[in-house]
């Protein structure tokens, strides 16, 4: 079917602002009378706080508060409970007496100005007296001494899976892969504004979140005041990757300009975000197989550490989410899955893209490489042998997973990136040349919202405005990458008006209904399905009300961009103006239409990534030399933001691989490189020619057929870049990133392990 909008590459409502520098980030705001916040960060990774001495601080002209451990509420709270009704481990304060990492928040100082601030912040005296810390998940497990937290310094999950895995029968095989803490690195900083009223009790924040009520909650809690007195709005945001998904700087500024009675706004810079939000969680897997002769999984049991860092925030439901996108994709009977989190310390760790999914696949795809390598057995051919069909069941929640084309990913990938004429020519190379070229894939399912893990829905009220524009009022939260954009064209597809007629504001909780926030790759799915029931809904409205205006029956009308007119007699026509004002005029009420979606199945879209990559023996640099990457996307809304969410992907997944990673000096924790010069991404120019195939073979579950993209592409990219290196070096590299160093130790080694 032919789409006016739909299919189309539309750029986002907002590109030419941000190209300009026009747009306006929370650190652009300034209102009348704002005040500065900087913190002061504990330089020890383990200690008790005995004292701070704030008096230098406070004598500094222009200094208005400041604020330590000693001054502040100890309430504990959890940065990473998005409704108080969620179950989490309470352990973080404002400040912290109990310093658990070198970055943990000791004091601030709230000023006229950014500079003073920052001064009156380095004249603070601490005392801290030492204890023991611990550096490695492993240690913790063991160690006895000066607990990190009275409590839920490790949590256990449950053993989770199904069937039988010890009674599978069959050949066993081990593996075992790791990834290492890395920074998400989003071109924007971390910044919060709060702006308190005490003369009627209201409290307004702005913040790049990910949840805006999530935000609510936090300070509603923290600051005792009720929920219907705080206003949150979700400002542009430039990135985030998961970092803003958790309420970090929020709860400060809110206090602090309740206190101050004044506004105030926290700003990060780039070391102070590296150091002190949150990074990715460092994990430590091993997974075990059992395999027919030819080839056919058995069943799987895996054990995963999580270091959770300081504290546990959102990692026990990492966790979770862990077992879950471990078993998504193959037709597995039996799979147990241990995951143990742990509390370090160290920076602590928290959502990243794909949240869980890219540590299990990694550890999967990495065995499931293994195994093909030691077996004999050709990877895409493994993978054809054990994947889901279209419509399967997800044995770990029992819902279906759609239309899900895993099997047309792999053979149009192969097709397409000429697997066997690749490898034919990675065979017959010199194995004694100094550059050494070798292919990888990896292949994952991924999710389209939360159901059935935990209820979902989205809420969404539309109307149509007297001069025929349409707003639309639901809780969306564009990061950066368009989401804004799709639910416009949802909008603007099913009403048939101008896009720059449909206005979509984003999170807002003064407005928006109640909604689980942009998180687990929901916002297309659920929010947008959301929006075309209920324009639906008000297409509805708009010919009932246009039949009675020209006395016909609903079913002679139809429509074009911003008309109705009848079929036999296209001169006879109103516009969607004319409909409003007369609807209005007449005492009948406003056009407007709500729709609450409640999901029940969860349509999985399929990756399946293939690379090609070349190591250099002499200097250990590897060169990735081309991408392909086939996503079943069911139907792309914009396939030019989808293009641009895999390559970011895959630069992202270049960088994990490669060459990210927060280093920490071994004996005081402190990081040793929280800054650009010394933490390198992938740049540009270490971008290789990248092929992107959308496979669009949508059903009726999501808007027009749509399944997620921003996550799902990210998720296989890891293990489809290490499979390609081992392939080159005739090796099994498991653990990343993958640093020249490590590189040449394989390369002067045996080349069997890493």
């Amino acid at each position: 079917m032919e789409y006016r909008y739909i299919g189309k590459d539309i750029p986002s409502r907002d590109s030419k602002a941000k190209a300009g520098g026009a747009t306006k980030y929370a650190g652009d705001m300034y209102l009348p009378g704002m005040q500065y916040m900087k913190l002061l960060y504990s330089k020890t990774a383990h200690g008790e706080v005995i004292s701070v001495d704030t008096a230098e601080a406070e004598a500094v002209p222009g200094v208005t508060a400041v604020f330590s451990c000693f001054n502040t509420p100890d309430i504990k709270f959890d940065r990473g409970r998005v409704r108080i009704s969620e179950e989490a481990p309470d352990q973080e304060v404002l400040f912290s007496r109990h310093v658990r990492f070198a970055g943990d928040r000791i004091a601030a100082v709230v000023a006229e100005s950014q500079s003073i601030a920052e001064y009156a912040a380095s004249l603070i005296q601490v005392v801290i007296r030492p204890m023991k810390p611990v550096f490695d998940a492993r240690q913790a497990l063991a160690s006895t001494e000066d607990p990190i937290h009275d409590r839920d310094s490790i949590i256990s999950l449950p053993v989770m899976g199904f069937g039988n895995y010890d009674a599978a029968g069959g050949i066993e095989f081990a593996h075992h892969s790791a990834m290492q803490r890395v920074c998400h690195m989003a071109m924007e900083t971390h910044c919060a504004i709060a702006d308190y009223c005490p003369e009627e009790d209201r409290m307004t924040i702005w913040t790049p979140t990910q949840a805006v009520f999530g935000v609510r909650s936090a300070a509603a809690s923290i600051l005792n005041m009720p929920m219907s007195h705080i206003r949150v709005i979700k400002t542009p945001m430039g990135g985030s990757f998961g970092s803003k998904q958790e309420m970090i700087l929020e709860p400060l500024a809110a206090y602090a300009a309740k206190t101050a009675g004044r506004p105030v706004m926290l700003k990060l810079d780039r070391s102070e975000t590296m150091i002190s939000t949150i990074s990715k969680h460092p994990a430590d897997g091993t997974i075990y197989a059992r395999f027919t002769p030819e080839g056919k999984i058995l069943g799987i049991n895996v054990e995963c550490i999580l270091d959770a860092g300081a504290y546990q925030t959102v990692s026990p439901g990492y966790g979770y989410a862990f077992y879950h996108k471990l078993c998504w994709g193959y037709d597995i009977e039996n799979i147990k899955c241990k995951v143990t989190s742990v509390c370090t310390n160290t920076p602590v760790s928290g959502g990243y893209r794909g949240w869980g999914g890219p540590e299990a696949v990694l550890i999967r795809e990495n065995m499931l490489n293994a195994a093909a390598r030691k077996f004999g057995w050709d990877p895409l051919k493994l993978r054809l042998k054990n994947i889901i069909r279209p419509y399967a069941a997800d044995r770990s929640g029992g819902c279906s997973l759609g239309d899900i084309r895993l099997k047309s990913a792999i053979l149009a990938g192969r097709s397409r990136f000429q697997w066997n004429e690749r490898k034919k020519r990675i065979l017959s190379q010199d194995r004694h040349a100094r550059c050494l070229r070798g292919v990888g894939m990896a292949m994952a399912a991924y999710t389209s919202g939360y159901y059935p893990r935990r209820n979902d829905w989205g809420t969404v009220i539309v109307k149509m405005e007297e001069d025929g524009s349409v707003s639309v009022n639901c809780n969306v939260h564009d990061h950066g990458c368009g989401s804004v954009m799709a639910l416009q064209k949802i909008a603007a597809e099913i009403l048939l008006v101008d896009l720059d007629k449909v206005y979509v504001p984003e999170g807002d909780t003064l407005f928006n209904p109640l909604d689980n926030g942009c998180f687990s790759s929901r916002t297309t799915f659920v929010l947008g399905r959301a929006v075309l029931d209920a324009c639906c809904k008000l297409r509805e409205q708009l010919y009932q009300h246009a039949s009675e205006m020209m006395h016909c029956k609903v079913k002679e009308l139809t429509a074009d961009i911003g008309i109705i007119y009848k079929k036999a007699e296209h001169a006879c026509r109103l516009s969607y103006q004319q409909i409003a004002c007369d609807t209005a005029d007449h005492g009948t009420g406003a056009l407007i239409a709500a729709e609450t979606f409640l999901p029940d199945t969860n349509p999985g879209p399929a990756c399946v990534h293939f690379a090609e990559v070349e190591v250099d023996t002499y200097t250990g640099l590897c060169r990735v030399i081309s991408y392909l990457a086939v996503q079943d996307v069911g139907k792309a809304i914009n396939p030019a933001l989808c293009r641009g969410q895999i390559g970011g992907a895959i630069q992202l997944g270049i960088g994990l691989v490669f060459s990210e990673e927060l280093r920490l000096d071994k004996k005081t924790g402190c990081p040793v490189n929280p800054n650009m010069q010394k933490y390198h991404v992938a740049r540009i120019t270490d971008m290789p020619d990248i092929d992107i195939l959308l496979i669009e073979k949508g059903d009726k579950e999501g808007p027009f057929g749509a399944k997620s993209i921003g996550e799902a592409c990210y998720v296989p990219v890891a293990p489809a870049l290490i499979a390609a290196v081992n392939d080159a070096l005739d090796a099994d590299i498991t653990e990343t990133p993958l640093s020249p160093e490590r590189l040449l130790e394989v390369i002067h080694s045996d080349g069997t392990d890493a």
